[in-house]
């Protein structure tokens, strides 16, 4: 069997999704107040100090624990990040004297910091609750152990300055692959999607599909906070996925596996018939698994997002179907020829 014609590149750029052209979101800071408001109940947060300056500004997603600055190393200290205060760093504090603590100190706050977060629910002396509360320093503390403060704080930030896009369309977990859905207005997105949803599977987003990187090479489809897990279908109206089918059927957030454009059926356009080159659509600078599949009356589309869903997961397992069968019929042409 000899490859398939190559389709031309992101098709789906010039058609149904240019992806040059999507505005891209990201946060250049977000203030204390938001990682207290947002973490307050998962890390059990309160504020002890320095409340005036909850407003101070977060420029970046990973933590410091500043125990080399307590002890007067400041050559390269990482004061842009949000400081963790566990027992190694508020013990140390205690044995020094108070006059040696103030001068470290001082030297310390010469730098921007955004915030300090104590964990284990510790009590830091009053000589460094002082300081932070004249220069508007927020000090926050958790009943959390130290790692589970880290991990969760960098988790949190991590998520907040991940690059985002909107994107229109719709995204269905897919036996557990993320099938974003695009295509053009009325090509039937929302009714493949609702077969799908009636077929077993969770809707994620319709419409509105809010995209991010996270761990720079992972795209996550989320649904918008306001239309969440509605649905508009011509003839219909909205409806209510979550309250018609339960709540075993949506989900908030999914990992894109692949990206699925729908188009009318073109008499003369290319469509690959065999699948053994695999396509890609770039988002957010990177590269899903595309597949273009042509929209016609009698074709079950549901069916074959289904279909495709199961033949990408045997793929991230290393079995590629149409290259194995590929494969076997040039072996035996080879020992045809041969013969």
């Amino acid at each position: 069997m000899a490859s398939a014609r190559r389709l031309k590149p992101h098709r789906a750029q010039r058609e149904g999704m240019d992806t040059k052209n999507l505005p891209i979101n990201r946060k250049s800071s977000i203030a204390v107040a938001r990682l207290l408001d947002q973490m307050s109940d998962d890390l059990e947060l309160e504020v002890v100090g320095g409340f005036q300056g909850i407003g101070r500004p977060v420029f970046i997603s990973d933590i410091n624990r500043p125990g080399l600055a307590l002890s007067g190393y400041l050559d390269y200290f990482a004061n842009d990040r949000v400081q963790i205060l566990g027992n190694t760093e508020v013990h140390y504090m205690e044995q020094l004297p108070a006059s040696a603590l103030q001068r470290r100190l001082d030297n310390m706050f010469s730098f921007e910091i955004p915030a300090f977060v104590l964990s284990r629910n510790l009590k830091p002396r009053n000589l460094f609750l002082d300081m932070c509360n004249r220069r508007g320093i927020p000090v926050l503390r958790s009943l959390r152990s130290t790692d589970e403060v880290i991990s969760r704080i960098i988790l949190f930030l991590a998520d907040e300055f991940s690059p985002e896009t909107i994107v229109h369309g719709t995204t269905v977990d897919c036996y557990g692959v993320g099938c974003l859905i695009v295509g053009a207005p009325g090509i039937g997105k929302s009714e493949t999607a609702l077969e799908l949803v009636e077929r077993g599977h969770r809707l994620v987003a319709d419409d509105v599909v809010t995209i991010k990187r996270r761990r720079e090479d992972l795209l996550y489809a989320e649904t918008s906070p306001i239309i969440e897990h509605h649905m508009e279908i011509r003839g219909i109206g909205i409806i209510d996925v979550k309250s018609v089918y339960g709540v075993g059927y949506v989900r908030n957030s999914k990992r894109i596996g692949m990206v699925v454009e729908l188009e009318e059926w073109d008499r003369e356009g290319q469509y690959d018939r065999t699948g053994l080159t695999d396509e890609y659509l770039t988002i957010l600078d990177v590269k899903a698994p595309y597949l273009l599949i042509p929209v016609r009356p009698g074709r079950n589309i549901a069916i074959i997002i289904e279909v495709a869903a199961l033949n990408h997961r045997l793929k991230e397992m290393g079995v590629h179907p149409a290259q194995r069968l590929n494969q076997r019929l040039m072996n035996l042409m080879s020992v045809a020829d041969d013969a």
